[in-house]
């Protein structure tokens, strides 16, 4: 759609950024990702853009969505390049392994290799650097749950998270839970929503002191991670 209007508003006269400036502001750009039944009925298929489509995020923005929710996100522009973290090291094609996390670094920071790519990146449809990408390919397998559930930089990063938490002045579980949500969500937790966390919190705590229990908050930032409307966008 977006190719279709660049070149007719162009061949009109209007310049790339006029028209840019234009879609933004436009009625259907700010559409939201409800959809109506009305809607649904007359364009099933979403052809007419009565709503926004729900979509993932890259690979590159789901790590980096990890690395600022944690607090473990570096902000720094430039720099050398940061090789990815490797199971196995091979001085003989330069394959080096690095910190798990990247030091906290973006993933455009992160060293590409054609003979050992980044696991975590590949699982969520990075481009091989072998071949010519015009398009991403958009898949939604088993495999991207796994990582999400298993890997080591996910699970390191929700404790990451969980150790901030104990730090913040939190008064009750409630209030903790609302600013995970707005830091990973953008948005507070409906009351439905909320008590149901609150549950989870305090069966997963052992001890007292449910907002002291690192273990229940990691686990509680893992299950947070795993949500659909973290690792995606609509």
């Amino acid at each position: 759609m977006l190719d279709y209007l660049t070149r007719e508003f162009v061949a009109d006269g209007w310049s790339t950024k006029r028209l840019i400036r234009r879609l933004v502001l436009s009625r259907t750009f700010r559409q939201s990702g409800e959809v109506s039944v009305e809607a649904a009925a007359v364009d099933p298929f979403n052809r007419w853009l009565h709503h926004y489509p729900t979509r993932r995020l890259e690979a590159e923005a789901i790590r980096d969505s990890l690395l600022a929710v944690s607090g473990r996100l570096d902000r720094k522009l430039y720099g050398r390049p940061i090789n990815p973290q490797r199971q196995v090291e091979d001085p003989g094609k330069r394959l080096f392994s690095g910190p798990l996390d990247g030091n906290g670094r973006r993933s455009i920071y992160l060293e590409v290799s054609i003979m050992d790519r980044s696991k975590f990146l590949q699982s969520f449809n990075a481009p091989d650097p072998k071949l010519p990408t015009g398009r991403r390919d958009e898949t939604n397998v088993p495999a991207q749950a796994l990582v999400m559930l298993n890997d080591p930089l996910v699970l390191a990063l929700a404790d990451q998270w969980s150790s901030r938490l104990l730090a913040d002045d939190s008064p009750s579980v409630e209030q903790r839970i609302r600013s995970m949500f707005m830091q990973a969500l953008g948005r507070l937790p409906e009351a439905e929503e909320l008590a149901r966390w609150a549950t989870l919190i305090k069966s997963l705590s052992t001890g007292d002191n449910v907002l002291a229990d690192r273990d229940a908050w990691k686990h509680a930032a893992h299950t947070l991670f795993n949500l659909q409307e973290f690792t995606h966008y609509r």
